[in-house]
């Protein structure tokens, strides 16, 4: 309050009735008193003056009950002049303090820093024009010794001769739970916005035209806008217009559906090229926003894309070498002397394998020079007229490079089938073992010597 000292002796006054009644105490907080419209004989004035008197009572009574901090200092004489009963009940006042004390115990209330303040609001006071309110917080400490934020609104009434504030109409009302409020939506405030400043993903929103009213730091670097620029922007403004398309495609999704979505998509940079991102949207409701508004958040995922080809890649490479080793095995080539090689086949011989197993067997006879190359059919399944056309292909294929096919491992079971199918194994020497076919080859290198065909 624009108190400016508290040295001032204050004005004696009668020691208050203690067969007062409270609105009485509260009443006489100062010169003059807060005195209650009360019914009374006519005097012998004028029915003017009653009026008068009547309307001044009315006044008394909306001042001392009204629900503000209220009260009349007399700034340059230091005393209080008059005062409600919400200024005892906030302040606690008692009857050894009213209304004796009664600016001494004010002025004790008043926080130190806000009490040196004093005087510079006693200035402003008297430079203000009549009618013109001083706003003005302070901290005090009021009834139970509680300090409260008290906002107050000062008028002055009365001025001196030398124009200086004399007395001064003070309205005061408690915000201390406001402004406990405003601190911690301040904190909420700044809570929220490290958060996005500190958030390693885009995020964003826009209203029902597709403009920005909101966008974190790592938006704006990434669109290359100064910091706070995006407001009132649209994605045309920073995106290609067929980005802008789909961007667009997305927004309206959200808002027609009211459901959030996520995706991936790809976003020109400005400087590095096309970066993938993990996006979501979703619509944003609340008091005070506009229908139509969109959220979103955008992860950059483009290392994460690049190292899962990269492992792809190198997955695919695997399986690719596997696969030769699957082949090598499935079309084993075992020399076992010089100008000999054996071929075992097991299991099923479909056209893909019978392709390969032609082709490994040349090359095997082209790689060793053989003379004679044994195909073991003692692990095969089953023979057909499929199988039996594999093995004459592998027989003139080989014959072509000069060598001579030893087949080995024909069950009867297998012989009797070729038979019945009438396949005629024309050029192929047969043996019913392997060992067979391996005597066969060496008898016959023995008579050839070391000489090869072709």
């Amino acid at each position: 309050m624009p108190t400016t000292g508290s040295h001032a002796r204050p004005t004696r006054r009668a020691a208050p009735d203690p067969r007062a009644t409270e609105e009485e105490k509260s009443a006489r907080c100062g010169r003059g008193g807060n005195r209650h419209m009360k019914d009374s004989p006519a005097s012998s004035g004028s029915t003017a003056a009653r009026a008068k008197g009547l309307e001044g009572a009315l006044v008394e009574r909306i001042f001392d009950v009204a629900p503000n901090i209220l009260c009349v200092l007399d700034v340059r004489d230091r005393r209080i002049v008059a005062c409600n009963r919400a200024f005892v009940r906030a302040l606690g006042f008692g009857d050894k303090e009213t209304p004796e004390r009664a600016w001494e115990t004010l002025v004790s209330r008043v926080h130190p820093e806000d009490l040196d303040a004093s005087a510079v609001h006693a200035e402003q006071l008297g430079a203000s024009q009549d009618g013109e309110p001083l706003e003005l917080a302070l901290r005090a400490r009021c009834a139970g010794g509680a300090e409260r934020v008290l906002a107050l609104r000062c008028v002055v009434v009365t001025r001196g001769e030398d124009g200086a504030a004399h007395q001064v109409l003070v309205s005061a009302e408690d915000v201390t739970e406001q402004r406990r409020r405003e601190v911690e939506l301040q904190k909420s405030e700044a809570l929220f916005q490290a958060f996005l400043e500190h958030m390693p993903a885009m995020m964003f929103a826009k209203d029902a035209d597709s403009r920005y009213v909101l966008a974190n730091a790592q938006f704006e670097r990434f669109m290359g806008i100064a910091p706070h620029g995006c407001a009132g922007l649209r994605d045309l403004d920073m995106l290609p217009e067929d980005v802008v398309a789909q961007v667009r495609a997305a927004d309206d999704e959200v808002r027609n559906t009211g459901v959030a979505t996520s995706f991936e998509e790809s976003v020109p940079h400005p400087t590095e090229g096309m970066k993938q991102f993990h996006s979501v949207k979703f619509p944003v409701r609340g008091p005070g926003i506009p229908d139509g508004t969109v959220g979103g958040a955008a992860i950059d995922i483009t290392a994460i894309k690049r190292a899962e080809a990269e492992r792809q890649e190198a997955q695919l490479a695997v399986i690719e070498a596997q696969q030769a080793t699957i082949r090598e095995l499935a079309t084993p080539l075992l020399p076992i002397a010089d100008g000999v090689i054996v071929m075992p086949l097991i299991g099923t011989l479909d056209p893909e394998r019978a392709s390969r197993i032609i082709e490994a067997l040349l090359a095997a006879v082209g790689a060793h020079q053989a003379a004679i190359a044994i195909i073991d059919i003692t692990g095969v399944r089953s023979v057909d007229a499929h199988v039996a056309g594999v093995l004459l292909q592998a027989a003139r294929a080989v014959r072509l490079l000069g060598a001579r096919v030893v087949l080995t491992g024909i069950q009867p079971a297998i012989a009797r089938t070729l038979v019945d199918l009438g396949v005629e194994l024309q050029g192929l020497v047969t043996e019913a073992t392997l060992r067979g076919g391996i005597d066969h080859a060496l008898r016959t290198r023995e008579r050839r010597g070391r000489s090869l065909p072709g």
